[in-house]
């Protein structure tokens, strides 16, 4: 049985802020599935704590020196659904409100605690039989092949190959030099070879040199990363990879998400339903206070209300958009100006523009099952899951030409018989607008029936995505190195 081991800040359901939360809470899930043995570390905040989740405290107790002190780790357990999560438990770095920072922003010693997540986890496991491979993600587990490189672990992880998922580029784990000797490093891993970049202690450059093999979370994505438009400066880096750098799109949990038995929707439904999912809809205009225009499309964005996103493009767009007879739903938060904004915009056209400021789950539930078409103008965007979840449940996506868009969303426009959503090209708002427009004609004279029917038979799923994973681990497994250590580790 192939055995691996995550290192991840956070997995849903215990602990999550955005995709990378549902990556690591799920695909662990599906691996486990095909005979995998899977354990999942991440520490254990305080919102794990008060969320009356008790793992099992188990005898992996140890100390570990890091930043300069003796620091007491306890470690919890759980399985859920044949998967092992570890919990690592220090007061210190841990039991604090909010997990990378307060009200979204950032501790100061984020570089402390998540490459002491790094250190513990590698410890804590070393108790018990090595892995046959470790798979890190994103910035806060991607030290994990540096320590392996340069000897801060058992002997016997030195061989152990390693993955490291680039969930989001545009987070790197950038921190001045100062805390270098905080890592627990030898002097030569601050280097242009592994952490040095331009003067700063770089975390995901560092994994990105290291690792075996670096994925990300779409084969589009993998191929931006690589140019200078997207690389975020580690565009050269990324390409020196070569066929180490690997692209698998993300799938979505179809048991999590499933209009048929989704309990937040006033009316479930499936794609033989759909009558269901109009009485639905109906319900969530009255919901939202918008008015009863049965002719009218309903339009939603769920996500955050930030730059990245797009979210400015369509604030912009909106005023046109209901000028021309249509309806516009926003939940998320995110800048505060473009908050104020949406605000202005619904109270500027009540009946017509709903706005909810903040994360409310069950109603991002009922957007997505009660809405036409879900608007997704983003910037940039490695995999994105919103889309597939509005495909799941009968909503049409209407989504920028870009990362994981690409490989999930065709345009209608040019394909009428595969097409799945309508796509835009440029990233201004005469672009979007001009897909909004295909939209909405396509609500008043397209064969709407068949591709929502059509989109709801969609696998979007881990199935696949699992199948490419485990040929990748049996791939870095077979070609694993069978010498003592990566790296010469004589003054490690």
């Amino acid at each position: 049985m192939l055995s691996v081991l995550m290192i991840a800040a956070e997995a849903a359901p215990y602990a999550k802020v955005g995709g990378l939360g549902d990556v690591a809470g799920t695909l662990p899930k599906r691996l486990a599935e095909r005979g995998l043995k899977v354990s999942v570390y991440l520490p254990y905040y305080s919102q794990i704590r008060e969320s009356g989740r008790e793992p099992e405290m188990m005898d992996r107790h140890f100390t570990l020196r890091h930043a300069g002190k003796a620091r007491r780790v306890r470690v919890g357990r759980e399985v859920s659904d044949g998967v092992d999560f570890f919990f690592i438990e220090e007061a210190t770095y841990f039991r604090r409100d909010g997990i990378y920072g307060p009200h979204g922003g950032d501790f100061p010693d984020n570089a402390q605690r998540y490459s002491f997540l790094v250190r513990a986890a590698l410890a804590a496991a070393a108790s018990d039989r090595l892995p046959d491979l470790i798979h890190c993600h994103d910035w806060h587990g991607a030290l994990a092949p540096v320590y392996l490189s340069y000897g801060d672990a058992a002997p016997g992880w030195r061989s152990v190959p390693t993955i490291l998922t680039i969930h989001n580029l545009a987070h790197q784990g950038v921190f001045d030099a100062g805390i270098f000797p905080d890592l627990g490093l030898p002097a030569r891993a601050y280097a242009p070879d592994c952490l040095e970049h331009f003067g700063s202690v770089n975390f995901l450059k560092a994994g990105i040199l290291k690792a075996d093999y670096v994925t990300t979370v779409s084969p589009t994505y993998a191929r931006e990363i690589t140019g200078p438009e997207l690389g975020f400066g580690l565009d050269g880096v990324l390409a020196a990879r070569g066929g180490r750098l690997v692209g698998i799109a993300n799938g979505i949990d179809y048991e999590t998400w499933n209009p048929r038995t989704d309990l937040s929707l006033p009316v479930p439904f499936d794609g033989d339903q759909l009558e269901a999912r109009e009485r639905g809809k109906n319900l969530l205009r009255e919901e939202l206070r918008l008015d009863p225009q049965r002719r009218s499309p309903l339009f939603t964005f769920v996500g955050r209300l930030v730059h990245q996103k797009g979210a400015d493009l369509l604030a912009g767009i909106i005023p046109g958009m209901v000028d021309n007879g249509l309806q516009i739903s926003v939940l998320g938060s995110g800048q505060r100006e473009i908050e104020d904004r949406f605000r202005m915009l619904a109270g500027s056209h009540p009946g017509r523009v709903s706005v909810t400021i903040g994360f409310d789950e069950p109603l991002s539930r009922r957007l997505y099952a009660g809405s036409d078409f879900f608007v997704m103008p983003s910037r940039f965007e490695p995999c994105g899951l919103g889309q597939m979840i509005a495909m799941r449940y009968g909503c049409l996506p209407v989504v920028r030409r870009t990362g994981g868009l690409v490989d999930t969303v065709f345009d209608l426009s040019a394909d009428p018989e595969g097409g799945n959503g309508f796509v835009f090209d440029g990233p201004g708002e005469i672009d979007l607008r001009e897909a909004v427009t295909r939209a909405a004609r396509f609500f008043r004279t397209g064969d709407r029936e068949a591709v929502i029917k059509r989109i709801m038979a969609l696998d979007n799923s881990w199935r696949h995505a699992a199948g490419l994973y485990l040929d990748l681990y049996r791939k870095s497994v077979r070609a694993a190195p069978e010498g003592p250590s990566k790296e010469d580790t004589d003054d490690g």
